[in-house]
């Protein structure tokens, strides 16, 4: 999808108040499960592949609740909401970060002065 050439200003602000608000709830759902996963962490301190595999929890969780409710309320299904798609990745990627973190902690844990005495 691209953004449109919009008509009006009016119509801009609509726009953009509806990406604001997706935004917000977007980062809000990231936080969180950063949060959950890696406490006192701040982004900057998350491997990119990390940062990737949260991103994917978030995004197949939408996907699982926003299916789990049009299930329950049936007025919000659409045609399109018939056609499921697992996430197949999902579980690679929780495992290539897990294995990741692993190694470095192992690294760091081997760099301890600790070990020379």
């Amino acid at each position: 999808m691209s953004i449109p050439h919009f008509k009006s200003n009016h119509d801009w602000e609509d726009f953009t108040s509806i990406f604001d608000k997706q935004w917000h709830c977007r980062r809000a759902l990231l936080n969180r499960v950063k949060d959950d996963m890696f406490p006192n962490t701040s982004w900057n301190g998350l491997t990119a592949k990390s940062i990737e595999v949260i991103n994917d929890i978030v995004t197949n969780l939408l996907y699982e609740v926003e299916r789990q409710f049009k299930e329950t309320h049936q007025d919000y299904k659409t045609a399109d909401d018939d056609i499921f798609i697992p996430y197949h990745s999902f579980k690679e990627s929780v495992a290539a970060a897990l294995k990741e973190a692993l190694e470095t902690k192992k690294e760091s844990f081997e760099e301890s002065p600790w070990d020379s005495e």
